[in-house]
């Protein structure tokens, strides 16, 4: 058995491997919606819980918010959404990537657990050659199921080839931490990489 306290450090996406988006970006999202601000962020905040379950047909739940609320919008208009929305979503958080890759030249495996569209997805895989470069990705739009069903925490270890208590994982959301931890897991809350990389270098001895 390893000397080291994990065998495996398992990293969130969004959040975590890149940067959430601040209020004063989804405020401009909001402005640039065409909608009084009131009612688009009822649409965000309803379809930002659907898309942390990660069901399929996302554009389609737009919709189906949009006309349940009494809203018109139009096909384009969910396409631009949804556009907009990702590239919230794509801006790299460089210190997090560079510890993950330190984990791997020390030794350790490296994974992504993330909650995510299938939308999102593809844009990530056009935009980023690094996510090859972690041992395992689990997806739950791929899945079927999300964070914190116990479920693609389960699917992540056995892909790794660890035991919960050899794994470590990073999630900016208590819940999917708590998830975790009642899988036997030890899980942090991210507040940054400069944390993150504190809490490993407890566990496997980085350089």
């Amino acid at each position: 058995m390893s000397t080291n306290h994990w065998d495996a450090v398992i990293f969130d996406y969004g959040g975590v491997l890149c940067y959430a988006p601040t209020a004063k970006d989804v405020t401009a999202y909001a402005e640039g919606s065409g909608l009084e601000e009131a009612k688009f962020f009822k649409l965000y905040l309803e379809t930002r819980d659907y898309y942390g379950r990660a069901a399929t047909g996302y554009a389609a739940h737009w919709h189906r918010v949009a006309n349940a609320s009494g809203i018109s919008i139009s096909e384009d208009a969910v396409k631009q959404f949804i556009e907009k929305e990702s590239d919230l979503w794509t801006q790299p958080n460089a210190d997090t990537l560079a510890l993950a890759r330190d984990i791997k030249q020390a030794g350790g495996k490296i994974a992504i657990l993330s909650n995510m569209t299938f939308e999102l997805l593809a844009i990530l895989h056009a935009k980023f050659d690094w996510l090859d470069e972690f041992d395992v990705r689990v997806w739950s739009c791929e899945l079927g199921c999300a964070k914190p069903d116990e479920t693609i925490y389960r699917s992540c270890l056995t892909a790794l080839g660890c035991e919960p208590s050899r794994a470590l994982f990073f999630d900016d959301r208590p819940r999917n931490v708590e998830g975790a931890r009642r899988l036997g897991m030890e899980a942090q809350v991210f507040e940054s990489a400069v944390q993150a990389r504190a809490i490993v270098a407890n566990g496997i001895g980085l350089r």
